[in-house]
């Protein structure tokens, strides 16, 4: 049921429409997922360190809390939760009380960020009316993964109207691009939409032409710019 948080840190957000902003990560432990993982193709997920839900401690709301107002005092920084999965099981539930006593102390103190950013995988049930923003994955096929969607999550974003959530999706190949076109078709999605490849298997500048020559509605390429400045470094 997991519930742990494996790591908080400072750094910038590194991909997405909010790529840049001074961020507090509260990192959680445990996914069920194994993104990438299929026939001969390696796992592709960026924090395999972060996927076992024994990687983390057990931390309380007020101790993530003092954590964060430790890094950010001014409240300044966007908060981001990740994971792991922060939604899965019992994350999803620190993950929604986090996001309601911040929302609650950040109103008054006229922070530019009061609702905190989460990240998750598209297969747990998202919240139509928690004061979040989302970044929702939609696996591709490329990821072995889109069985596990839930669709509902995409109709659930568009009653939102939350300017600020995005849908991403990771490439790994033709298939995977095209089988993007369709969701959003079939979906009639109308939200913020990253691409992004698969790190050291797909060439950017090729998913740069399939973006011009199709042009989905709201999207934009996203690299993750952390993996320049640090590569693949923990806690940046």
């Amino acid at each position: 049921m997991f519930g742990k948080v494996h790591e908080i840190y400072s750094s910038i957000s590194g991909e997405g429409i909010s790529q840049g902003i001074p961020t507090v990560f509260v990192r959680f432990a445990g996914c069920s997922l194994r993104c990438g993982k299929t026939q001969d193709k390696k796992l592709w997920c960026d924090t395999p360190y972060a996927l076992g839900p024994n990687q983390g401690e057990e931390v309380s709301i007020s101790e993530i809390l003092r954590k964060i107002d430790n890094l950010d005092p001014n409240h300044r920084f966007q908060i981001l939760c990740t994971g792991g999965e922060p939604l899965e099981g019992e994350n999803g539930k620190k993950t929604y009380e986090l996001a309601d006593q911040v929302f609650a102390s950040r109103s008054s103190l006229n922070s530019p960020y009061p609702k905190i950013r989460v990240e998750t995988n598209g297969k747990e049930k998202l919240s139509l009316e928690a004061p979040v923003v989302y970044t929702m994955d939609y696996k591709l096929p490329g990821s072995g993964m889109e069985s596990e969607m839930n669709l509902g999550n995409l109709f659930i974003l568009e009653k939102r109207h939350n300017s600020l959530d995005e849908i991403k999706f990771v490439v790994r190949d033709r298939i995977d691009f095209q089988r993007s076109l369709e969701v959003i078709s079939e979906n009639k999605i109308n939200l913020n939409l990253l691409y992004s490849p698969v790190h050291e298997e797909l060439d950017a500048k090729e998913l740069i032409e399939w973006l011009k020559k199709d042009t989905p509605p709201n999207a934009r390429l996203s690299l993750q710019i952390h993996k320049f400045l640090w590569g693949n470094q923990k806690g940046v």
